[in-house]
């Protein structure tokens, strides 16, 4: 598992440190460059050069170490080595957005970066990617400490890990679908924040039915022996 992640990883840092050392030859010393895009695919914040050609390389080899050591460190390693589907899913997903995210800010430092709506649409495609992966993969995780749908009711009960899964892994599905529907459509800065709102209270949803799965599994940890 770990072999392959680091795979993926290598892969998206050599797209990621060749954008970015096209970004550093198209740019001047003290130029400011697009950082940050909002909702609607507009630029917000400006940075250095230091900022936009080194940060995001740098971030993805420090999100690579971590991912890397979190299964020998995890008390519940063998667990998440179970859960390999959804590991090497969030960590594909996270190693391709900050390689995404460097092709644009140097494109964009260029002159070459797509226009707002035209962003906003490979926004929500990408959303719905991420989402429907980790809805496809979501109810095979099994109990750990760094991945799936971590609550202190689903660290404390199978029971509720395994029925929050499940249902996570449908909602975020549906939600997936419905953000590429939304990309193929000609999605505006609206949907999108539709599509993000949406899921924000679905998580919220899936947190309070993994606590009452907890509270109605006789085999759940309690804080007390006696807790009722």
């Amino acid at each position: 598992m770990i072999r392959t992640g680091i795979a993926i990883s290598a892969i998206a840092f050599a797209i990621a440190a060749g954008f970015a050392a096209f970004g550093w030859l198209n740019t001047e010393p003290g130029q400011t460059i697009p950082v940050h895009y909002n909702i609607a695919g507009e630029a917000d914040r400006y940075g250095s050069r230091a900022e936009a050609f080194l940060f995001l390389p740098a971030l993805l080899l420090g999100l690579t170490l971590m991912l890397a050591v979190l299964p020998s460190i995890d008390p519940r390693g063998q667990n998440l080595r179970r859960s390999r589907a959804l590991y090497l899913t969030a960590w594909s997903i996270s190693a391709l957005a900050l390689a995404g995210g460097q092709a644009l800010i140097s494109l964009a430092a260029a002159g070459m970066a797509p226009e707002g709506p035209v962003i906003t649409r490979i926004g929500a495609g990408f959303l719905g990617l991420l989402l429907l992966a980790l809805g496809l993969v979501m109810a095979k995780a099994r109990p750990n400490f760094f991945a799936g749908f971590r609550t202190p009711w689903t660290l404390s009960s199978d029971l509720s890990w395994d029925k929050t899964h499940r249902w996570a892994g449908r909602v975020y599905s549906v939600l997936g679908l419905a953000s590429l529907a939304a990309a193929a459509l000609g999605a505006t800065g609206w949907a999108m924040l539709g599509v993000l709102i949406t899921a924000g209270a679905a998580t919220l949803a899936l947190a309070a039915y993994s606590y009452i799965v907890w509270r109605n599994d006789p085999a759940r940890e309690t804080a007390t022996p006696d807790d009722a």
